[in-house]
């Protein structure tokens, strides 16, 4: 079996940009997220932003978040990934915009609602 580290020195040795590494860890961390037992019972679904079907209302472009899940209870969170060198550290700079994002409210269905966690 393959370990997570092992995965992260591929992804880092075979992508052919930071933006092409970013993409690959999303995709990771969404199929990560389905299929943990920690979240697999709690997400009915889980978008990359891309994919996500509210993101115009945020002016669909590339602004922090970079995962979209909604619970089984219809709750949506806001998931931001990082897949920076091994021994950096997050500062708030790194997450400013994913903060500022995920705490403005859109529609569904005609009502406004807000993400319920971050991750």
């Amino acid at each position: 079996m393959t370990s997570f580290s092992q995965i992260l020195h591929k992804f880092r040795k075979e992508s052919l940009s930071e933006k092409d590494k970013g993409f690959r860890f999303e995709r990771l961390m969404q199929a990560y997220l389905k299929t943990t037992s920690l979240y697999e019972s709690l997400f009915e679904t889980i978008w990359l932003w891309s994919e996500f079907p509210y993101k115009e209302q945020f002016g669909g472009k590339d602004i922090g978040i970079d995962l979209v899940a909604q619970t089984f209870t219809g709750d949506y969170w806001a998931i931001q990934c990082k897949c920076f060198a091994e021994g950096n550290y997050i500062n708030k700079a790194d997450v400013d915009s994913f903060l500022s994002t995920s705490s403005k409210t859109f529609e569904v269905n005609g009502e406004t609602i807000g993400f319920a966690q971050r991750l």
